[in-house]
């Protein structure tokens, strides 16, 4: 019921713009709290799926290399859900979605809607995995164009080192009060129904 209310949330700003999709801007810790899992992964490939209530779809296939939260294990294949893709001919853009490439290395935040997994927050929820020659890791939004952010004061946009996101992702879990003033009312909201 939790996440029904917030990804109605999220859809509902995003029906409002013709030309952009509109989600909330969440911290990390907050897009960890709402998250079913977070994961380092490499894309293995993506097919587009049609949903019987939500149209066409991408199944997004990832290799997991680290789990930061989650019942999922390294090796382990996941496969996820984004707005939009192409299935026989016929096309389907969601703006502001994240945007794959098979072989990447990418953190997904994601969220489980009624039993199906999807990437939290469109591209907010999706960041690029960079290492330099020594060996360290950072990570960055990959927030793709058409995507607004309503409170994006709260969004960091990295680089963020491995260390701190693995840091806030395990704080997240101790902590679960989501900060969001918006999100917390619509989930307190959820519960009294």
């Amino acid at each position: 019921m939790t996440r029904r209310i917030l990804t109605g949330c999220v859809l509902a700003l995003a029906a409002g713009a013709a030309m952009a999709s509109t989600v909330i801007g969440l911290s990390v810790e907050d897009q960890a709290r709402l998250s079913t899992m977070v994961v380092v992964g490499e894309v293995l490939h993506q097919r587009g799926v049609n949903h019987p209530e939500h149209g066409i779809e991408t199944a997004v296939t990832l290799k997991v290399t680290e789990v930061l939260k989650g019942d999922v294990r390294a090796k382990q294949a996941i496969t996820f859900h984004t707005r939009g893709g192409e299935v026989d001919g016929e096309i389907s853009q969601a703006m502001g979605e994240a945007i794959f490439k098979p072989g990447e290395t990418v953190l997904v935040f994601i969220e489980s809607v009624d039993g199906r997994l999807y990437n939290l927050g469109l591209s907010m929820g999706v960041w690029k995995v960079h290492e330099n020659a020594i060996g360290d890791v950072t990570f960055t939004r990959d927030i793709q164009d058409g995507l607004s952010i309503v409170g994006e004061a709260a969004v960091q946009h990295g680089p963020l080192p491995y260390a701190e996101m693995v840091s806030r992702v395990r704080y997240a879990a101790r902590n679960p009060r989501v900060d969001n003033d918006m999100v917390r009312g619509r989930l307190i909201e959820g519960r009294e129904r």
